[in-house]
């Protein structure tokens, strides 16, 4: 049993117009499990990560001078060539990070 836990999350898609990527998660899941992180320690460790719900963790980031959440494969650098697919993350929970979905980062090119 792992003692990594985290919180569930529903991934945010548009059936239309949906990235046909190799290396995105997204194309092939539906939800992920949101993973404790430096800029957000206080998740809290309920679900364990699943073959089919991938953890995740959010970030932030400074673009411009503004702050953004960002959300990456927990296994990835989020620094390292990760970009945003059309994809959100959310959950009506009170304890998800923020009141609005968060954009998910985990489509890359190679």
């Amino acid at each position: 049993m792992s003692e990594v836990k985290g919180l569930h999350a529903d991934i945010m898609k548009h059936r239309g117009n949906a990235f046909d990527g190799k290396s995105d998660f997204s194309s092939k899941y539906d939800d992920v499990t949101v993973l404790a992180s430096e800029d957000f320690p206080n998740i809290p460790g309920i679900f364990e990560p699943a073959p089919d719900r991938p953890a995740v963790k959010i970030v932030k980031r400074k673009v411009m001078g503004r702050e953004y959440l960002t959300a990456y494969p927990a296994d990835k650098d989020p620094s390292k060539h990760y970009m945003f697919g059309g994809t959100f993350i959310y959950d009506c929970d009170s304890r998800f990070p923020a009141d609005y979905p968060i954009p998910l980062h985990d489509r890359t090119e190679w």
